[in-house]
């Protein structure tokens, strides 16, 4: 019995040292906290808030985020075209983040965003033309190099998924593209701006690319100071003619294929040697009979040898412009089936044989044709 009462008295203590006492007092009560008892803050606030207090932060990947969620922010409130409108004006705002990564980001979700716009179009009327299509055509100018080129790639996905009205296209974004292919305009800047108005030329169609894009497009073929510019007037020249059609090829646009084809950059003879079955399609035959025949030969003697080599490359190609549709089945969209004669199909023919011919006299060609003889 003596031992039990020492260890009920040092289980007491054992007790007291433990501090079991301090639980019987109402204020010192610990309450262990469940893993329900914490919900975050975002889930809190409105989908406007959450898009407020991250578009406010100073951290650029908070900012970054916010470029990310913009279209799920939309989703969640496209039933109320006042909180619709909110999104799009701070989507204005976040346009103007000094951060370019956040500028980029932000227009890699614009096509998307468009799209939206477009299939919610009775909740949002006129959102894509009046909040982020300015935002695309500014972008086209920014300073960073990374920011142009992805509005440079948005604008041309909005174009071929039909996105920006007819009006939109000659009112915001030719003009725009005008200015920046001005003389005075960045090099860097005005190169893309070149390449651009050439990419959406197909998509436009051909009233307004005669209109508004074949005037500067003719002025940048001759621009002296940048080759790079001539360049790429060059390399998408065929792309030009087909969507201008004969007529506008023939008396603006041949005289300017004719000094880029002579031009002292090999580089910009070498894009006229690879493009030059495209414009020959958008000619006459009697053009490719007494002009681009010739000229297609000074190519193929240029000193060059890539030019030499890219116009060899063209070669078939430029010849099979000169087949008699009626007997070889092929027809160019400029063409009607009835409108040769045979007086035409043999000028045609012997304009096709002279170039075969000055191909074979080429100096690489004489000597492959010797070696082939002496093999056999």
């Amino acid at each position: 019995m003596a031992d039990l009462s020492l260890l009920q008295e040092d289980l007491q203590e054992d007790a007291d040292g433990f501090g079991v006492d301090d639980y019987s007092s109402e204020s010192d009560v610990i309450i262990i906290p469940s893993a329900l008892d914490f919900v975050s803050q975002d889930e809190m606030l409105t989908p406007l808030g959450r898009l407020d207090k991250y578009a406010a932060s100073e951290n650029v990947f908070n900012r970054q985020m916010v470029a990310r969620s913009l279209l799920d922010t939309l989703r969640e409130v496209c039933d109320d075209e006042r909180d619709c409108i909110a999104v799009l004006e701070r989507i204005s705002r976040l346009a103007d983040d000094s951060e370019p990564t956040v500028r980029a980001e932000l227009m890699e979700q614009v096509p998307h965003i468009a799209l939206f716009c477009q299939e919610n179009r009775p909740s949002i009327p006129y959102a894509f033309s009046k909040y982020l299509l300015p935002i695309v055509v500014r972008y086209l100018a920014d300073q960073n190099n990374q920011v142009r080129k992805t509005s440079q790639a948005a604008l041309l996905a909005l174009l071929e998924q039909e996105l920006i009205e007819r009006f939109d296209v000659e009112t915001k974004v030719c003009p725009v593209l005008i200015e920046l292919t001005a003389p005075d305009s960045n090099d860097d800047v005005k190169t893309e701006a070149v390449a651009i108005m050439c990419k959406m030329a197909p998509m436009v169609g051909k009233d307004i690319t005669e209109r508004l894009i074949l005037p500067r497009f003719c002025e940048m073929c001759c621009d002296c100071r940048m080759f790079h510019v001539r360049k790429v007037c060059a390399a998408n020249f065929g792309d030009i003619c087909s969507v201008v059609g004969q007529q506008a090829t023939e008396e603006m646009l041949l005289p300017r294929f004719f000094q880029l084809c002579s031009d002292n950059v090999w580089g910009v003879r070498k894009a006229c040697a690879e493009c030059f079955m495209a414009v020959s399609c958008a000619t006459c035959q009697e053009i490719r009979r007494t002009k681009l025949s010739a000229l297609f030969i000074n190519l193929i003697s240029d000193p060059s040898r890539w030019v030499r080599q890219a116009a060899f490359q063209s070669l078939g190609p430029f010849i099979s412009t000169f087949a008699n549709p009626s007997s070889s089945g092929q027809y160019f969209k400029e063409e009607s089936k009835s409108s040769e004669n045979t007086s035409v199909e043999d000028k045609n023919s012997t304009s096709g044989c002279a170039v075969c011919c000055a191909a074979s006299f080429q100096p690489g060609c004489s000597r492959r044709g010797q070696r082939h003889r002496e093999e056999k």
